[in-house]
């Protein structure tokens, strides 16, 4: 298993000397020249889309040229997965038809995912959680859904446990048969946090049942620290890390 976190370019230096294996930038924050990336491990990035980009309604755009170029971008530096997030840009406006929308954001994955395959580039949309979008809240339903299309599918266990919090659920953590429910089969990236988005514990069963699923699922790719920073980043860092290969079994 493979650690990194989700940071700029201008965190690199403090990120691999802490001892992570990777970095994860903003893929609509990346620049046109690859030699700026000399040496860095972006392995992943996230975001993908620009704000300013619309999927859905009247003010749509025309989306896909900026996807392969944000794509072809990501290639020239060595990127292996990429993640879309990308709240407000697949966030459905009033009136849209909510299915047809769902629907529409799958497509649109599977024509990027199509593009990057000639990189050998995976594209692994996440669900996100209702507080910034309301297009792909469920992971177990996107996931799904993201099969069927044939694209892959990123894991984030904070906005899945964002979501399940706000049922106002009875039990004090998630079951082990959520877990499965929200992570059927094996994705192809991770984003780790706890519930109030930061570096998980190892002791803490909100985040030990996400770890859990995943050892039992056989997942060995790339796991990305996404969380509120504190503080002293540095010294967070080297904590962090110790934490996750304890949660993640050594």
């Amino acid at each position: 298993m493979r650690f990194g976190v989700c940071c700029g370019i201008e965190d690199a230096g403090v990120v691999l000397g802490a001892g992570f294996d990777y970095l994860e930038l903003g893929a609509n924050n990346l620049c046109d020249d690859p030699n700026k990336y000399s040496g860095m491990p972006v392995e992943a990035t996230n975001l993908f889309f620009a704000s300013s980009i619309r999927l859905f309604g009247p003010r749509a755009t025309p989306y896909l040229d900026v996807a392969r170029e944000t794509v072809d971008r990501a290639a020239k530096i060595g990127v292996q997965t990429m993640v879309i997030g990308s709240g407000r840009s697949r966030n459905a406006p009033d009136g849209i038809d909510m299915e047809v929308a769902e629907k529409e954001f799958l497509l649109a994955a599977a024509a990027i995912a199509d593009h990057a395959r000639q990189y050998g580039i995976t594209i692994a949309p996440e669900s996100l959680n209702r507080s910034e979008t309301n297009i792909g809240n469920d992971l177990g339903c996107l996931a799904r859904g993201l099969k069927y299309a044939k694209v892959g599918y990123t894991a984030d266990s904070y906005h899945v446990l964002y979501e399940w919090n706000a049922e106002e659920p009875s039990e004090p953590y998630p079951s082990a048969e959520y877990w499965a429910q929200q992570v059927p089969f094996l994705p192809s990236h991770v984003h780790i946090a706890d519930l109030p988005r930061y570096a998980p514990k190892p002791n803490d069963p909100m985040v030990q049942g996400f770890a859990a699923r995943l050892l039992e699922l056989g997942y060995d790719g790339r796991v990305s620290l996404e969380y509120r920073r504190g503080a002293d980043f540095e010294a967070e860092l080297a904590r962090a890390l110790l934490d996750l290969k304890v949660l993640f079994g050594g």
